[in-house]
């Protein structure tokens, strides 16, 4: 097994005891059960970046995460939401979102959605990049201009 099917296969498995569900979020299409959430999550960390901007490698999302910046594993976190778009109980897509703890009072935050209003998966797709310092966020319209934040 190499290093890197270790490393997600771990990953996994530490998502499995923080992956937390409540009735709210069954209700609004996302997904139930936590084996559902986590195979959402997979797919996520497997798409290449390629796929999601073509000047970038062939990588693994998760992969390409952990390579931005020597950051410990628990600084990059994974959740399943409703791409911040269910609040109000409308329908939502369905995004998986990776937040990378880069100091204790900035995060950067990238969602990529995984699955339609009907909840049915599609082609994973950059939603939504952000960065949080303190109480400031900052949207990014482009994943190489997040990258270039992130590696500062």
């Amino acid at each position: 097994m190499s290093r890197g099917v270790v490393l997600l296969h771990f990953t996994l498995l530490a998502l499995s005891a923080r992956v937390g569900f409540s009735q709210s979020v069954a209700a609004r299409g996302l997904p139930s059960s936590p084996a559902q959430e986590l195979e959402l999550i997979s797919r996520a960390q497997r798409t290449t970046v390629a796929t999601l901007d073509s000047g970038f490698p062939n990588t693994p999302f998760a992969r390409w995460l952990a390579a931005l910046r020597a950051l410990p594993s628990s600084a990059l976190l994974w959740e399943v939401n409703d791409c911040g778009e269910g609040g109000d109980g409308r329908a939502a897509p369905t995004c998986v979102e990776a937040i990378l703890k880069l100091a204790p009072d900035t995060t950067a935050h990238a969602s990529l959605i995984v699955a339609g209003l009907d909840g049915r998966p599609v082609k994973p797709a950059i939603f939504m990049l952000l960065i949080r310092v303190r109480d400031s966020t900052t949207m990014v319209k482009r994943l190489r201009d997040w990258a270039a934040y992130i590696r500062k």
